[in-house]
This record gives structure tokens, C-alpha cells and sequence, in this order.
């Protein structure tokens, strides 16, 4: 492979993460194109150069925090210039790999040395939910980013020692599921401190998604789409949420929408029915699926809320909007 045709942007805090694996990377990438990251600062530095040398195509070796981070610093670099950002080869070296799972990503060195071998320009081009100046291919709030802070504070304080292969996999987060996160909204469902979401379209017509994908009831500008209690509140044009988990089914079925997906089901009943809600084959009443282009979601008390897997903190207000064509992902064969 001829230097610097593709770079490597390289996490040093992801899971998989080596001394090993990067010698393995250096085998198959010049080191002049590899970017080796452990800050915010370091990985915005790399993202500037990836753009100012023109890379046609680079490797994200983290999971999905990595590869959204890395996207929101070229779009940032490029100044939204779609032309001038690579195609992006998403090397699954995290924890949960949710977009990875969107273009069949499995062994992150297989992957790559595959590529080496046999380049190919077989991509997918994606869309992505813009909130606060961020953009991200899937977030949530209420118990979908409870879950993910609950996970922390109990990797944080058990999962060291011993019990650390464990909290690395999908059991630290029913760990804390099950011990804070269920626990926690059944006491606020007790006392009724439940939280108040009210959903307003704010962009083009939005629809009500029926079936298997179809559009159906059609909400315009500045309709309610939904106001009451919820569990949790779901957006994104990625289906995935990482070990494989299909939650947002319709995500990826319009180029010119987003899915959002509210949850009014108890976190007991999702349990019961985790194999088709974990295939994304599961349909209820309690389920309210939606495309949109663009909505206002306004909260009666501060709820934790999530992009792309990372843990933001506590909102009330939140608009989300859907912005076409962002990145194009490598898809591996």
C-alpha cells in the first residue's frame, strides 16, 4: 500500500487497545499515517491533519465514541465539506461496536489486513442526528442513558481486578440494569416521580412508522407528536446499539429522516420480551416509532441523555435534527 493512502486513527483507551495490536497496525500502515490518540485534544490535532493531507480513506481502531468523535472533528476541520472527508473504515477495537455492525465488521485486524489485500470502495453513506452543534448516529435519554451512567459509576467503583473482564462486556451493563437502573425507575413509578416528554415536529411532515417500516399517520410542523410519562426516548439512523442489539430497526430504512422511538413499556417488561427487542422483531403499543426531519423534545425534570455511546449528563431540552449524507462507512465483505 502506497504512503498515505489511507490513515489509521487509533484510541489508546479502547478495549482492545495494544502495544501488539498497533505493531500489527504498523505492519499493514506507514506510522507516519497512523494517529495514536489518548486525549480529545490529540484526536481534534489528528482529525485536522487526516482533512489538510487529503486522505481518500481512514481506519477508526475504537468503537463507536471513537469513530463519532473523529467524524464530528473532520466535519469540524472540513467545514462541512462532504467532499473533503474520507471514507471512514470502522475497525470494531471497542466495547459495544453498534455502527460497525452496520457494515458487517467483525475481527478489526482481519478487516483491515482484507483491505490491505483486496481494496475496495463498497461503501455505505449515512446520515447522522445533529444536537447541540454534535452529530451522532444514535442517542437516548431516560433509562436507555441511565443504563450507560449506572454502568460507569459501577465499572468504576467493581469493575478493577478480578471482576474487570466482566464490567468489559455486555454483563457489566445488565449489572447495573439490574441492580440500580430497574430498581431505581420501579421507586420513581412508586412515588410518582415520573418524568413528563413532550415531542414537537419542528422540521418537514413527520409520520408515525407502522409495520414493518411503512409511513403512516402524518404530523406536521409544529404538531405534538407525543406528550406523557416514558421510559426512554431513542433517535438515530443507526439500527444498532452495540453486541449486535437491533433497537431502532427503521433507522437506516430513509435517507431523508431519522427514527425516533419511544419507549413507554417498563424496564420488567422489555426484559421478558429481550429476544425480539434484541433482533428488532419486537412491536407494541408502547412502542411509538417516527421519521423525522427535525423535532423539539422538552422534559419535566432532568434526564440523563447519551450520543453515540458517550454519557453527556442531565437535560430538560433537547432539538434534534437530521443532517444527510454525512460520512461514507467502507463495508467489508
Amino acid at each position: 500500500m502506497a504512503r498515505g493512502q489511507f490513515a489509521a486513527y487509533l484510541n489508546g483507551n479502547a478495549k482492545k487497545m495494544s502495544p501488539d495490536v498497533v505493531s500489527l497496525v504498523e505492519e499493514l500502515i506507514y506510522p507516519d499515517d497512523i494517529f495514536y490518540c489518548n486525549s480529545f485534544e490529540e484526536g481534534a490535532a489528528a482529525a485536522k491533519t487526516i482533512i489538510e493531507r487529503g486522505y481518500p480513506t481512514v481506519f477508526t481502531g475504537g468503537g463507536d465514541g471513537t469513530a463519532v468523535n473523529l467524524i464530528n472533528d473532520m466535519w469540524a476541520a472540513a467545514g462541512g465539506e462532504r467532499s473533503a472527508i474520507p471514507t471512514v473504515g470502522l475497525l470494531s477495537f471497542g466495547t459495544g461496536n453498534a455502527m460497525a455492525g452496520m457494515v458487517s465488521s467483525g475481527s478489526p485486524l482481519k478487516d483491515l489486513k482484507s483491505y490491505v489485500a483486496n481494496p475496495s470502495m463498497d461503501t455505505v453513506t449515512i446520515g447522522m442526528v445533529e444536537s447541540e452543534g454534535h452529530l451522532f448516529p444514535f442517542g437516548g435519554l431516560g433509562v436507555d442513558a441511565q443504563i450507560l451512567s449506572d454502568y460507569i459509576s459501577v465499572k468504576q467503583g467493581l469493575g478493577s481486578g478480578v471482576l474487570k473482564p466482566i464490567f468489559q462486556t455486555v454483563g457489566g451493563y445488565f449489572f447495573a440494569f439490574f441492580g440500580l437502573t430497574a430498581p431505581r425507575h420501579i421507586s420513581n413509578v412508586l412515588t410518582g416521580r415520573n418524568t413528563v416528554v413532550r415531542i414537537t415536529n419542528l422540521g418537514r411532515s413527520s409520520w408515525k412508522v407502522v409495520g414493518d417500516g411503512a409511513p403512516g399517520q402524518e404530523y406536521k410542523p409544529g404538531e405534538l407528536l407525543y406528550e406523557g410519562t416514558f421510559t426512554m426516548l431513542m433517535t438515530g439512523t443507526c439500527p444498532y446499539y452495540g453486541y449486535g442489539m437491533k433497537v431502532m430497526p427503521f433507522a437506516d430504512l430513509r435517507s431523508d429522516a431519522f427514527q425516533l422511538r419511544l419507549v413507554q413499556m417498563s424496564p420488567g417488561r422489555i426484559v421478558a420480551n429481550l429476544g425480539p427487542v434484541w433482533k428488532g422483531t419486537y412491536r407494541d403499543p408502547e412502542l411509538h416509532d417516527f421519521y423525522c426531519s427535525e423535532v423539539r423534545v422538552e422534559l419535566s425534570s432532568p434526564s440523563p441523555y447519551q450520543r453515540g455511546g458517550d454519557l453527556v449528563g442531565d437535560s430538560t431540552e433537547l432539538v434534534f435534527r437530521h443532517v444527510p449524507n454525512v460520512v461514507r462507512l467502507l463495508r467489508f465483505i
